[in-house]
């Protein structure tokens, strides 16, 4: 197809898909600090400070720490 609509599609398609993958790694490195961080102090890092530190509200923290099921 030639329609140079069907191009911008496809181009802005596979740009959505890419910067939801970039998001994704973000999330995961996020993820991951959060833990080591109430890991490592969980006294100073509650869940309303890591809420507040990070920018999001205490029920993302809660979801992000909720223990991860194995298998």
């Amino acid at each position: 197809m030639s329609d140079a609509r069907v191009a911008m599609a496809r181009q802005l398609h596979h740009q959505a898909q890419d910067a939801l993958e970039v998001a994704a790694r973000y999330r995961d490195q996020r993820d991951d600090l959060v833990r080591r961080l109430r890991a490592e102090d969980p006294q100073r890092w509650s869940y309303s400070a890591l809420a507040k530190a990070v920018g999001c509200s205490p029920e993302l923290i809660a979801v992000i720490l909720k223990p991860r099921k194995k298998g």
